[in-house]
């Protein structure tokens, strides 16, 4: 059992509070240009589902995305945006929640996520929002989401590395 496992669980509901709120921000984080601008909500997503399992971390994404959408509106609201919170937040639980934050777990999730999630469920909600063919859609985003395959996988290989490191994990 890891340090933020075995805290009470007021502590714990603070912790899942402070890393909800980091996933609402780091969400709004973009760097990059237009076409491949890369976010960085996925970090705290991972360590909600890698602290807190599958449950919660899906519950975080329900809770996050609504309360993101209603306090940052970004277009309209689209409850299939919020069902793709939720089933990153179950993979990421599924893959992470006491388990080796291994470079091949981290890998395989981060696969399970892109191809599952933002090349999948986001595309069809994309196709969908836009009025636009599913595999006109998809051919267009593949790209681009199999280039953050290996960003991601980076970004999270090295932010367990460090928990590991100060002994977060």
């Amino acid at each position: 059992m890891n340090k933020i496992q075995s805290m009470s669980k007021t502590m714990g509901l603070t912790w899942l509070a402070i890393l909800m709120a980091l996933q609402m921000i780091l969400g709004r984080v973009h760097v990059g240009p237009n076409f491949l601008k890369v976010g960085f909500g996925f970090i705290a997503t991972a360590l909600i589902g890698y602290y807190f399992g599958p449950w919660k971390s899906m519950l975080v994404g329900f809770i996050s995305d609504v309360i993101t959408n209603s306090l940052f509106p970004d277009g309209a609201f689209f409850w299939g945006f919020t069902l793709s919170a939720v089933v990153g937040g179950f993979i990421y639980g599924v893959m992470l929640y006491q388990k080796p934050a291994t470079i091949g777990r981290i890998l395989l999730t981060t696969i399970l996520v892109v191809l599952i999630v933002d090349l999948g469920l986001n595309t069809e909600w994309v196709s969908i929002l836009g009025k636009v063919n599913f595999m006109t859609m998809f051919w267009i985003r593949i790209w681009k989401e199999l280039i953050f395959i290996p960003i991601q996988t980076v970004i999270l290989v090295f932010v367990f590395k460090w928990l590991k490191q100060h002994q977060y994990d």
